[in-house]
């Protein structure tokens, strides 16, 4: 139900702030039973709003990444129409299963890629294993011989380099 000032083009009587429902039209004046209309002269006529915080929707770019904001957006159209002259951009909506079907696709090609050069999880994981078992070993070799073990290169002030 919107909210707005009617005015009568025949008694010139000007009520504000009148609810009505679209639905029904206008209400008639109460003075003389006329058609109303709404009235502008306040100022405030309807405009199209955007393109302020939070008004455009980030989209997915594919490999030129993600548009989070309308200047982005039409960076990377930019670039699509200066690669493909001719060409037409045509966004499609991606529903919440089509989107966890890609990216499940994503992920196992990701890791089929890493299986196929040897670095797939379980070889990482000894990977990592293996050098924090270094790095015990070499604190433990320090404590047996009471030393500190080795720190980090931090420059404190006022040392020469």
């Amino acid at each position: 139900m919107p909210l707005q000032d009617l005015r009568c083009p025949v008694c010139e009587v000007t009520t504000e702030n009148v609810y009505y429902r679209m639905s029904e039209g206008f209400p008639a004046c109460p003075d003389c039973g006329a058609a109303r209309r709404v009235d502008w002269s306040h100022g405030l006529a309807p405009a199209v709003h955007g393109h302020g915080p939070g008004s455009f929707t980030p989209v997915d770019m594919g490999v030129l990444g993600k548009a989070e904001t309308k200047e982005d957006f039409d960076r990377m159209k930019g670039v699509i129409e200066k690669r493909f002259p001719g060409h037409r951009i045509e966004l499609e909506s991606e529903s919440k299963a089509q989107k966890q079907a890609r990216l499940d696709t994503v992920r196992q090609r990701s890791f089929e890629k890493r299986k196929a050069t040897g670095n797939d999880e379980k070889v990482l994981k000894e990977a990592t294993a293996e050098q924090k078992a270094k790095k015990a070993e070499v604190v433990q070799r320090s404590a047996r011989q009471n030393v500190a073990p080795p720190k980090e290169h931090v420059r404190t002030p006022g040392t020469p380099v």
